[in-house]
């Protein structure tokens, strides 16, 4: 299978994921999960906020697509979660199913994460978890997270957004880090596999005596060449 042919995407597609997926990912410990306020940027329906706030840490999350009734998100979940299921059952031998056994256990980890998140998200309004944003405005003031998290966004959409968007992104997100905070982005590569062409000028860009970023591998395995995540540390 050529590059060109892997997982074709158009537009912004509305991420997943559970906890699990998180901790593998981002390599999450309790260390830096419990040192202050969490942020996940651009969590679509993951239901990380709300079992990070089931087990005592304070999570927020922020993604344009808050800004749906809980019906609409509803038929907004289920129409992704089919078309991405169709796509991956064409790329089954591409990918790597070292965290998954099986495309029907990838789905049914969906499916599960998708319902804990709705449930979360229907009380929104009195707990205000989901905040409606994005890069690269976020609505909060400067320096309020200690952990800010970035999963299949910036860099998976290479193509669809220029290194200036995803350096402003970035350097946003370090806006609302406090001082001794990191961030974590996952993954590095595009749609088509390819490790993003620019990260070396972005990190590059964004290093300074104040900020130090790292690649790092992660435990995660799906994409074949999404083996590494970005950390960041704000000193």
């Amino acid at each position: 299978m050529s590059k060109a042919e892997f997982y074709e995407q158009v537009g912004v597609a509305m991420t997943c994921r559970s906890y699990g997926e998180y901790e593998k990912m981002f390599l999450l410990e309790e260390d830096c999960l419990k040192k202050g306020k969490i942020l996940d940027v651009a969590a679509g329906a993951s239901s990380f906020v709300a079992e990070a706030n089931k087990r005592g840490y304070n999570a927020v999350a922020v993604d344009p697509l808050y800004n749906l009734t809980v019906e609409q998100m509803t038929l907004h979940g289920q129409k992704e979660m089919k078309e991405a299921t169709e796509k991956l059952a064409k790329n089954i031998s591409f990918l790597s199913w070292d965290s998954y056994k099986s495309l029907e256990e990838h789905d049914k980890i969906r499916e599960e994460s998708f319902k804990l998140f709705l449930n979360h998200y229907k009380e929104n309004s009195i707990e205000k978890r989901f905040i409606t944003g994005t890069l690269p405005n976020l609505p909060f003031d400067d320096e309020t997270f200690s952990l800010v998290l970035c999963n299949h966004f910036l860099f998976l959409y290479q193509e669809q957004f220029d290194l200036e968007f995803h350096l402003q992104g970035i350097r946003e997100m370090i806006r609302v880090t406090k001082k001794g905070g990191m961030i974590r982005i996952y993954p590095l590569v595009g749609f088509k596999n390819e490790r993003y062409p620019y990260l070396d000028k972005l990190v590059e860009a964004v290093n300074d005596e104040n900020i130090v970023v790292k690649i790092t591998d992660t435990t995660f395995r799906f994409v074949p060449a999404a083996t590494e995540l970005l950390t960041i540390n704000k000193l």
